[in-house]
């Protein structure tokens, strides 16, 4: 009888961890998936940033100049 439920629970905790390792796997590979969007999407920041400093550069010095010509 004894061995029967240990048998028994021993297979469940084995199943258990056998979930418990995909469910591992899968977050590792969402968690991976999730850093590398995290740098592109840093990457494309700083490049907008960038593009909106030249054209904010581009206006004060466009600015500049039609003071000038008047």
């Amino acid at each position: 009888m004894k061995y029967d439920e240990l048998k028994n629970q021993i297979t469940a905790e084995i199943a258990n961890k056998k979930a418990n390792n995909k469910l591992l796997e899968k977050i590792a590979i969402q968690l991976k998936k999730t850093e590398k969007a995290e740098a592109c999407y840093l990457r494309e920041k700083e490049k907008l940033e960038k593009l909106v400093a030249e054209k904010e550069a581009l206006q004060n010095g466009t600015t500049a100049t039609q003071g000038k010509q008047e």
